[in-house]
């Protein structure tokens, strides 16, 4: 199965996905890092969580001003970047970063399941270990992108988000994992039974 071409471009594309992840990582921490030396560069941008249309989803968003403490009034502008709280910013950084190292271990996971798959040796535990692993990431990824909280000096925003999406490839993650422990279980059959 060695020339299999729709394979072999799947491997190929899985390959080109890690590294963009770890492109956008790395350059991700850079912004990061920028932001922290010089805040005022990003200060006068607002930031508004927006709803992405998704297909099978819900998601609410909720956002509060206060009055500001030193002259009792509302601020006009309250979701500038000067005025994300370090610790909201922190937060959301390392929360985007891990997502970003699950979705890689993810694509990781299945590039070996393909590459066991292009090599004839598709029912194996190790392939059974890696759907279990996928569908465990997936939930992290699921938990971790279904809530986010933005805090501010002189209000918050808040969006939770539920999907039916991620449920669907975390079932699909566990069937497959089933359906190669069949497939290794009917192999070591017809192997005692030759």
């Amino acid at each position: 199965m060695t020339k299999n071409t729709l394979l072999n471009i799947a491997i190929l594309i899985s390959r080109l996905l890690k590294i963009i992840l770890i492109v956008t990582a790395i350059g991700l921490t850079s912004l990061f890092i920028y932001v922290q030396v010089d805040k005022k560069t990003f200060g006068g941008e607002e930031i508004i969580l927006s709803d992405n249309v998704r297909l099978l989803g819900i998601t609410n968003i909720y956002s509060t001003v206060w009055k500001d403490n030193n002259d009792n009034r509302y601020d006009l502008k309250p979701y500038t970047f000067e005025k994300l709280k370090t610790v909201s910013l922190y937060v959301n950084f390392f929360k985007i970063l891990i997502i970003m190292i699950l979705m890689f271990l993810i694509i990781r996971a299945f590039e070996r399941v393909m590459l066991s798959v292009k090599n004839l040796n598709t029912f194996t535990r190790n392939n059974v270990k890696l759907f279990r692993r996928i569908g465990i990431y997936i939930v992290f990824v699921a938990i971790l992108t279904s809530y986010t909280v933005l805090r501010f000096e002189n209000g918050n925003q808040t969006m939770s988000h539920i999907s039916l999406t991620p449920v669907i490839c975390i079932i699909l993650a566990f069937i497959m994992a089933e359906i190669f422990k069949e497939g290794e279980d009917l192999k070591q059959e017809n192997n005692l039974t030759i």
